[in-house]
């Protein structure tokens, strides 16, 4: 391991400076994502500082979501974060990975045309029994899996699409540009919950690890709703950011809703 030329004289405090030189570890590649650092006690040793300068340093990288601390196992190296802008645009996630360069997978687990119930069918106003296309989908990062996807589309505008394949087409893009429709607007509704034993599987997780749950619906420019979602994303790989305004300026708007506590996923 190459170690950094301390200044022990300098005004610069020396955690700040081991903050910069793992910074700088982690930046040029040397080392990667889920790199395990060493034992704060041996990285003491071979820096020649005390722990509690080692601990302070790794804290403040923590804080700022460079690394990653699990008790029992260590320090790692985060894996790439992917962020989702809390934006008033109708971006679907892949189109957001597509925009910020991040090379991503498409595995299709299930596609079929099946009948609409219960909450799906109130979600994309509909009757139950009415047919929906069914698209189950999971997205990879650097070949792990980060969201897992449900989609149902109205089978009515677009019937014949569950012969697409979904491992290299997306789906808004397939509804715009071969079934001509125009997708105006979306409504998302974000909550933090345990990932079942199902979820947990799909997205290599333990039973019970926080994910994001995201509910969507897509609105066509008649504001019928065409289709339906349940997205779920691995808590330690997506952040969502918002851009939010004082009151009286233009700018985005959030509302925070208080739901109770009931970590299950919808049916």
């Amino acid at each position: 391991m190459d170690t950094p030329a301390l200044d022990r004289t300098g005004p610069t405090p020396l955690h700040a400076q081991i903050k910069t030189w793992i910074e700088g570890q982690i930046t040029s590649g040397a080392w990667p994502p889920r790199f395990k650092l060493k034992a704060e006690v041996d990285l003491a040793q071979e820096l020649n500082v005390s722990r509690g300068t080692i601990r302070k340093a790794i804290a403040d990288l923590i804080a700022d979501g460079l690394l990653t601390q699990t008790h029992g196992r260590g320090t790692f190296v985060s894996p790439h974060v992917v962020e989702q802008p809390l934006a008033d645009r109708l971006v679907t996630f892949s189109e957001d990975l597509i925009s910020k360069g991040v090379p991503f997978e498409t595995q299709v687990i299930e596609q079929a045309v099946v009948p609409a119930q219960g909450r799906i069918a109130a979600l994309l106003r509909i009757a139950p029994g009415t047919e929906v296309f069914y698209l189950r989908r999971v997205r990879l990062v650097e070949g792990e899996p980060l969201i897992l996807l449900n989609n149902y589309v109205v089978y009515a505008r677009c019937p014949g699409i569950e012969q697409f394949d979904f491992t290299m087409a997306r789906l808004f893009q397939v509804l715009e540009d071969h079934y001509h429709l125009r997708l105006e607007n979306g409504r998302r509704t974000f909550q933090a919950i345990a990932a079942n034993h199902d979820v947990a599987q799909r997205l290599a997780m333990a039973q019970g690890d926080p994910v994001m749950h995201v509910e969507q619906q897509a609105f066509l420019e008649d504001h019928t709703v065409i289709e339906c979602s349940d997205i779920w994303l691995s808590g330690d790989r997506f952040r969502l950011v918002a851009a939010v305004s004082r009151p009286g300026r233009a700018g985005l708007g959030m509302t925070v809703a208080v739901v109770p506590n009931d970590s299950s996923p919808p049916d």
